[in-house]
């Protein structure tokens, strides 16, 4: 075999290996974790202390407690990140519920804040069920996916915010529980605007 045509064999295999490579990176790239999950929103898992939040999401903006709408304090108190919201109720050092508003977080399905509720029935179907706690007289003004989390939208046009919860609280169905709390707390959250 001649070094021309060698040169030419190692070209070809030096540039399928390329391609192969920007395949493999660009797959790998799509199977990344989406920032919504059932387990964590931008990263962030229940449980952890303020610190490890602080570690994983950086400096927070601010800490505040959360009111009643009557403005009496629940007790409870929050650590704003810059697109994810960290609550911990009274007296719990561990983050119960984390919130987003943040347009560019999405579930694997695409939805999240500033979706439109009929994206949000169309893409998740009879898996969306309406909030028990957060629908008045037949109005739905939250939904949940799964066992973990919650879809709001006090507008009942697009998602304002989602909000992750603990589904496997013994009390999630009752006042008072992980749901009731997580469905307050993010029609409560600042909302996406949609521009």
């Amino acid at each position: 075999m001649g070094a021309a045509r060698v040169r030419n064999v190692l070209t070809r295999i030096v540039t399928a290996a390329a391609c192969l490579a920007i395949v493999a990176f660009a797959t790998a790239a799509d199977a990344r974790t989406p920032p919504i999950t059932q387990t964590s929103i931008g990263g962030a898992k229940l449980g952890l202390s303020a610190s490890a939040y602080k570690r994983l999401l950086g400096k927070p903006n601010f800490k505040l407690p959360l009111n009643d709408p009557a403005g009496k304090p629940t007790g409870w108190s929050r650590l704003v990140f810059l697109n994810v919201t960290v609550y911990f109720p009274p007296r719990k050092t561990r983050g119960a519920v984390v919130t987003t508003w943040a347009r560019s977080y999405k579930t694997a399905a695409g939805m999240g804040p500033c979706s439109t509720l009929t994206d949000l029935r169309l893409a998740y179907g009879n898996r969306l069920k309406p909030s028990k706690f957060n629908t008045q007289h037949g109005v739905v003004f939250a939904y949940t996916l799964g066992k973990n989390l919650i879809f709001a939208s006090n507008n009942k046009s697009y998602v304002e915010a989602v909000g992750l919860y603990n589904g496997s609280d013994p009390n999630v169905g009752k006042p008072g529980g992980s749901l009731s709390w997580a469905g307050y707390i993010t029609l409560s959250e600042r909302a996406c605007h949609r521009d």
